[in-house]
């Protein structure tokens, strides 16, 4: 390996274990988050098979949910689908080449080994359709059934690279669709 090469890799790797995601350290929010959240089956489910399964039973059901921060229920589970959504159509904007392959790739490998993700909750996907705050839960349920049930059938032949992660297998999206939505009902409140 060249010298320049070399030193190129060693700043990035540098970078990545800088990243607060590899930190074990707990911000002062997600402590008080913490003492304020139900451990839910929201949280024990494994696929989003699981989480069709629990969206079914709150579509029949919706009294009651509620999540900590500023985003309505409905926004999230609607926030949850438009992730889903572009996984099959492309996503309006993507991180460099550079960053998919190597700080998305690490992170996307971090979160599947830890089996759990830690994302900013309330950032829309970038370039993503802004969606309002006042969307109807029952309008956000049906969305992610739906963006679910597509991702099922769908080949992953057509499956479209993930802005931040890259290319990824249809196990892959699996469970950072889960883990994605699974991270949103860490707010689930008791």
């Amino acid at each position: 390996m060249k010298r320049k090469e070399f030193i190129k890799r060693s700043a990035l790797l540098y970078t990545v274990l800088q990243l607060p995601l590899l930190s074990e350290s707990i911000s002062e929010e997600e402590t008080i988050h913490q003492t304020t959240v139900k451990e839910s089956h929201w949280l024990e489910a494994d696929d989003l098979s699981d989480f069709r399964a629990l969206l079914i039973e709150l579509q029949s059901d919706p009294k009651g949910i509620q999540l900590a921060g500023n985003w309505s229920p409905g926004k999230v589970f609607a926030h949850c689908a438009q992730s889903i959504e572009y996984s099959l159509k492309g996503y309006p904007e993507m991180k460099s080449s550079l960053f998919r392959g190597s700080v998305g790739k690490v992170a996307f490998s971090i979160f599947a080994f830890k089996n759990k993700m830690n994302h900013g909750l309330e950032e829309p996907i970038p370039g993503a359709d802004d969606i309002a705050n006042v969307t109807e839960l029952k309008v956000g349920i049906k969305r992610l059934i739906q963006a679910i049930d597509d991702f099922s059938k769908a080949k992953e032949s057509s499956l479209r690279p993930h802005f931040a992660y890259g290319d990824l297998t249809k196990e892959e999206y699996e469970v950072a669709h889960s883990l994605h939505i699974k991270n949103h009902m860490e707010r689930v409140l008791a």
